[in-house]
């Protein structure tokens, strides 16, 4: 809704007084260049299934600028419902035809480029600069980082993990950092276990 400013002028009689409006030059909200002709080229994808499209927008709402994403596929799957292996099989399809390359890691999580040729998140006047990077780099380092996503699978497993401790946590009132040491303990005593039929496990209260 546009606000209504009223205003006072007061000028000579015989000037004449000429108002203008200025259109907003930029959007305070977060946007993402899509060109029109790879959108239909997209939606002709019969390789692409309703899940792959889904995922594609939801990578696209994710994207840093300079169309950089590090998100796991099991965050990325509970902001739309989807089963992180779903995800998983979608991203690893959006990399071979080329919508996505992996560049680079951050501890275990990857780090993904969404090809600026199809879309972007930046200025206008980076885009060529990174087209440009999107050849020079991104393309070659698929052979350095393969597409096996394994790296995604430890990062998701380690988020699974932290979802339930923080539920065990607050259903049993005990710190987060208990719930861990339990597990932990649990883990080793089964690793340990010559039989573990016979061999009772002990929590470590």
């Amino acid at each position: 809704m546009s606000k209504r400013v009223n205003l006072e002028i007061t000028c000579p009689d015989d000037s004449n007084l000429n108002v203008f409006t200025q259109p907003k030059r930029y959007l305070k909200d977060e946007y993402v260049r899509f060109f029109q002709d790879e959108i239909i080229t997209t939606a002709n994808d019969r390789d692409l299934n309703g899940t792959d499209l889904r995922v594609l927008m939801t990578i696209l709402g994710n994207l840093d600028y300079d169309n950089k994403l590090i998100l796991s596929h099991a965050k990325l799957g509970r902001q739309i419902g989807i089963k992180q292996q779903e995800v998983t099989k979608s991203f690893k399809k959006l990399l071979n035809k080329g919508y996505l390359e992996i560049t680079g890691t951050i501890g275990r999580q990857n780090i993904y480029m969404f090809n600026p040729n199809v879309a972007f998140k930046s200025k206008a006047k980076n885009h060529k600069e990174l087209k440009q990077g999107w050849d020079r780099k991104a393309m070659p380092n698929a052979q350095k980082y393969p597409i096996d996503t394994d790296t995604d699978l430890q990062s998701d497993l380690e988020d699974k993990l932290d979802d339930k401790v923080e539920r065990l946590s607050k259903r049993f009132g005990v710190p987060q950092s208990k719930v861990r040491q339990i597990i932990l303990s649990l883990v080793d005593q089964a690793l340990n276990s010559d039989n573990k039929e016979e061999k009772e496990l002990e929590l470590p209260y």
